[in-house]
């Protein structure tokens, strides 16, 4: 569904517009109105106007045929975190992909204002997403988020308490969240990837509207021994991740951790969500050795997940490369576990096997079907972009004709981005998966795993393509011995593949 079909939260507002160009000024005068009502400043102001003038442009100029009289709608909303932006229309399919990055010196000079474009609207927002709707059209989500000063730009917190028994876990309340700050940083200094937890404002504003969920283990004198969090996403509304799990230093050792993850087990349960996933680190093995103990089972390891910046303070040196993660899942739901049927490449059917026999879903292998039916002329693939993380995220949807090539010039623009590791993942079920391994093998990337569902057609396939050549798979410390067989078959894979 896309925004223009759903309705409108409180406090939002949609324009409906012609692919004139008199509408690129309606949208800009209309979101800087808008912007300014949620309280943004006025160098934010003119960012964000900048930004929707570049992609209400996109839309005037490129989306339809010239001379055709079309209509689209800018949808703006508040977010937990400021300011979101959709733009839907009907027009012809984008690849942001095609447009070189920006570089003066060396973009083709037909090309080089289109680049200017696109450079200048993720330089105005904090987020910027492409979505494919299939018949609902296409879809620009723009974020900004609110300027605030981070947690470690602000009064020094009191020393330390003494340590005293935990004496309950509950949720999160809004005077809680600066300590909750204070407590990541104390952890992690300013390296933790999910960087809205440096701002209790935001801290506040996400548990308020619940795409943040955080419990916290307090003792009786009301000192936060522990955090731990779900993090829900609106376009999977049936699971969430569990993360932000910290135990302040000298409350280690009374069991803090766990006792937050079962809270959190049976509130997810308690809320209906019927699958939980976690992103165990791999600088040492204690995060993996305490999801397994929840009964999270691993399924994928991801080489080079978050930058190397990250530290854990009183724990482990600084890391010599990026810090891989393990994806590790549980079921709340049993019907989640419902048998899978799907066609494999060969090189992957054991370690699927052990993976879905881990998870306990039955996994049935089929053989591939003598003659291969036609792909349509076009696929779908959408992209996420985390620039702070040098991470991006490239989803198929449905295979055709034009995946291949598309992926291909989507890796070249990541690349020359800079982005050091670009994750891809293709559905299970569908049999042209199958067929595109070796093809997608070729492009560099490695097969990590598998990304389950709750359904069999959510099941995904995961690779990654990592930059650095030299990326050592050894560095991982990998807890479980299905982890270790899959990191050894990506080794071994990323060294032939030099």
């Amino acid at each position: 569904m896309s925004s223009a079909e759903a309705s409108l939260p409180a406090g939002a507002c949609r324009l409906t517009l012609t692919n004139e160009v008199a509408a690129i000024a309606l949208a800009c005068a209309l979101t800087r109105s808008h912007a300014a009502a949620l309280g943004f400043g006025e160098r934010e102001l003119a960012q964000i106007e900048l930004g929707v003038e570049e992609a209400v442009s996109n839309v005037v100029r490129h989306a339809f045929a010239a001379a055709e009289l079309h209509c689209f709608d800018l949808t703006l909303q508040r977010h937990p975190l400021g300011l979101e932006i959709l733009i839907d229309d009907q027009g012809l399919p984008f690849d942001p992909a095609r447009i070189p990055a920006y570089d003066p010196a060396r973009a083709p000079q037909g090309q080089l204002q289109s680049a200017l474009g696109m450079h200048l609207m993720r330089s105005a927002f904090d987020e910027v997403e492409y979505r494919n709707l299939g018949r609902g059209g296409k879809q620009t989500r723009l974020l900004k988020y609110r300027a605030l000063a981070p947690i470690g730009e602000r009064a020094e917190p009191a020393a330390e308490p003494a340590a005293e028994p935990v004496a309950e876990v509950r949720l999160l309340r809004e005077d809680d969240a600066l300590e909750v700050s204070r407590l990541i940083h104390d952890a992690y200094g300013y390296s933790y990837p999910y960087e809205h937890i440096y701002f209790p404002e935001r801290v506040v504003a996400l548990n308020r509207s619940g795409a943040l969920v955080s419990a916290l283990a307090v003792t009786a004198g009301g000192a936060i021994a522990g955090h731990a969090a779900l993090v829900l996403d609106p376009q999977h509304p049936a699971g969430a991740e569990l993360a932000i799990v910290v135990t302040r230093m000298q409350y280690r050792g009374q069991g803090v951790a766990r006792r937050l993850g079962d809270f959190l087990l049976e509130l997810a349960r308690q809320r209906g969500l019927r699958q939980l996933y976690t992103h165990a680190v791999t600088a040492h093995p204690w995060t993996q050795r305490f999801m397994h103990e929840l009964g999270f089972r691993d399924c994928a390891l991801l080489p080079g997940h978050a930058p190397a910046s990250l530290r854990f303070r009183r724990i482990a040196e600084a890391l010599p490369q990026r810090e891989s993660c393990m994806l590790a899942v549980r079921y709340l739901d049993p019907d989640a576990r419902a048998a899978r049927s799907a066609v494999v490449a060969p090189a992957q059917r054991a370690l699927l096997q052990a993976i879905y026999q881990a998870l306990e879903v039955p996994l049935q292998l089929l053989d591939a079907p003598a003659a291969s039916p036609a792909l349509p002329a076009h696929g779908s693939v959408d992209a996420a972009l985390h620039g702070g993380l040098e991470l991006a995220q490239l989803r198929v949807d449905g295979w055709g004709e034009d995946t291949l090539p598309t992926l291909r010039a989507r890796l070249a623009q990541l690349r020359r981005e800079r982005m050091a590791v670009i994750e891809l993942q293709v559905p299970l079920v569908d049999p042209a998966s199958a067929r595109m391994a070796t093809a997608i093998e070729a492009l560099g990337f490695v097969f990590s795993g598998v990304s389950p569902g709750v359904t069999p057609a959510q099941d995904r396939l995961v690779y990654n393509h990592v930059a650095d050549p030299g990326f050592d798979y050894d560095a991982p410390n990998i807890h479980s011995e299905l982890g270790q067989r899959l990191r050894a078959q990506m080794r071994a894979q990323a060294a032939a593949s030099a």
